[in-house]
Order: structure tokens, then C-alpha cells, then sequence
């Protein structure tokens, strides 16, 4: 199902919920990353694509905090989070999922995706001993998240299964619904479709567009499946070398002469 245009472009006039401006990383002498800008609406679904080695993954790692940058800011709702620790971004609202599977062998689907609770989680020695009156009340309000997202991802019949036999593509349903239950209004996707069949990229798009639709997320979707980014994604952004070469709305994007030269090469192009 497309997108609402009209009810994205309304959002539009709203403060940004991403603002990302003049973003450089480098490692050394290596620059990975130089003069990115762009926002990204709430309730927008924002494509980057880019060829291996783009520089797309240190870029989310230069919003999330991993790898402040060297240069430019990064805005969250108007407030700057430039260089900001990653577990306080992931407080301020910003989950994400990863290129690389971050579940966790030997444990069930439930309890990875319980995981994701652990920024609302107050643990302490006062609160175990009151366990009846303060721990438990908040433990019950945890499981209710997890028990409504499980349902909302259709993960019902797998939830006490070991995740390291699950298939890749339930794999990768399990950690996106571990940062569901985080409760975002920034949802960062790296690559979720990555190794997927037809029909599991028709799933996680469904998913991905009811979150938005249902939850009010905003997403920045990582992906190199350009019919997926054409399907869901409401603008884009190209890079190449670190650097932009495109932006705007995806059917345009693919079509532009740098887009094409660096997927299929200048003869090609």
C-alpha cells in the first residue's frame, strides 16, 4: 500500500523530527562521510541508498552516536544531539536496528525482544525488595508493550522458539520488533530486508508502513532493494563516496545520471 502523500506533506510545515546538516565523519585521513544535509518529517519513511562502501551505516552511526561527527549537527525535534551517547539518543525517542544481526544466540524470541524494554526499565535494590508494590507494576506494564508488539509483528507461534534457528527473514522481524517495543519516534532500519525472499520484503514493508501509520514512527530506511524504497519511502537520499548525489522523490532519485553511473557504472550510465 503507498503512502499518503497529502497527509506527509501536512506533517511537513511540523519542526523536523531529523535534521542532519554539514555531516562529516572521518577515520584518520579516510573521510567517510563530508556535507550531508537533509530532514526527515514526522511520520515520513526517508530512503538512503548508496552502493557498499557509501558511507550510509557511518552515517547512522554519526546520528546514533556512535561515531560522533567530526563536523555538522544532528537535530532530534529542534534539540541538538550532535556527539550525544548512544543509550541517551536511544532515551530521547531513536531506535535501530543493524546491517549485522544483534539478536542474541540462546535465548528465545520473547526475551530478545524484552531487551528493547531495558530504557524504561528502573532497576535498583529498594525497588527488588518492594518487588509487590513497586517493581512488579512496571514489570507487568513492560510485558503488555512486548505482548502487543509480538502480536502487532505476528510473532505469536515463535515466541518461546531459540532465535538462533530461525529463518533470516523471522530473525529480522524479531529485532525489529525489539525496537518497537522501545517506543520510538525515530526509527532507524539498516538493511531489514537484507537476505530476504519476495514474500518476506512484501512482509517487513506491510510492517514497516503500519508502524508508521499505527504508531506515528518516523523512519530512515537503509536498503539497497530499489523496489522497496520506490513502494514505501516518501523521499530519498543518494550516496556515493560519502557524498550526496540525489535527493528528493525516489522515482526521480533512480533516475538521475549520478545514481545510475554508480550502481551500474559510467559506460553503462
Amino acid at each position: 500500500m503507498r503512502t499518503n502523500s497529502n497527509s506527509t506533506r501536512a506533517l511537513g510545515s511540523d519542526m523536523p523530527i531529523l535534521e542532519c546538516k554539514g555531516i562529516e565523519r572521518r577515520f584518520g585521513g579516510i573521510v567517510a562521510v563530508t556535507g550531508v544535509d537533509f530532514v526527515i518529517q514526522p511520520q515520513e519513511i526517508f530512503g538512503l541508498v548508496g552502493p557498499n562502501g557509501s558511507g550510509k551505516t557511518t552515517l547512522t552511526n554519526a546520528i546514533t552516536g556512535f561515531y560522533p561527527p567530526n563536523e555538522g549537527t544532528v537535530r532530534l525535534s529542534g534539540q541538538d544531539i550532535t556527539g550525544v551517547a548512544p543509550h541517551k539518543v536511544a532515551k530521547l525517542g531513536v531506535a535501530r536496528t543493524f546491517q549485522n544481526l544483534a539478536l542474541f544466540n540462546g535465548m528465545s524470541v520473547l526475551d530478545n525482544i524484552l531487551l528493547g524494554r531495558h530504557i524504561h526499565m528502573h532497576p535498583g535494590v529498594i525497588r527488588t525488595a518492594l518487588y509487590w508494590w513497586a517493581a512488579r507494576p512496571e514489570e507487568i506494564r513492560n510485558r503488555l508493550v512486548v505482548e502487543e508488539i509480538i502480536e502487532f509483528l505476528q510473532l505469536e507461534s515463535i515466541r518461546h522458539e531459540m532465535v538462533d534457528g530461525l529463518p533470516i527473514g523471522l530473525k529480522k522481524r524479531v529485532e525489529l520488533a525489539r525496537a518497537l517495543v522501545a517506543e520510538p519516534k525515530m526509527l532507524i532500519l539498516d538493511e531489514p530486508m537484507a537476505g530476504m525472499n519476495q514474500e518476506e520484503k512484501g512482509y517487513m514493508s506491510r510492517f514497516i508502513l503500519d508502524a508508521r501509520a499505527e504508531r506515528g514512527i518516523s523512519v530512515l530506511l537503509i536498503e539497497h532493494h530499489m523496489d522497496v524504497i520506490i513502494g514505501i519511502c516518501d523521499r530519498m537520499l543518494a550516496l556515493n563516496y560519502g557524498e550526496m548525489i540525489a535527493s528528493g522523490i525516489p522515482k526521480d532519485v533512480i533516475k538521475h545520471p549520478r545514481v545510475i553511473e554508480a550502481y551500474i557504472g559510467g559506460s553503462h550510465g
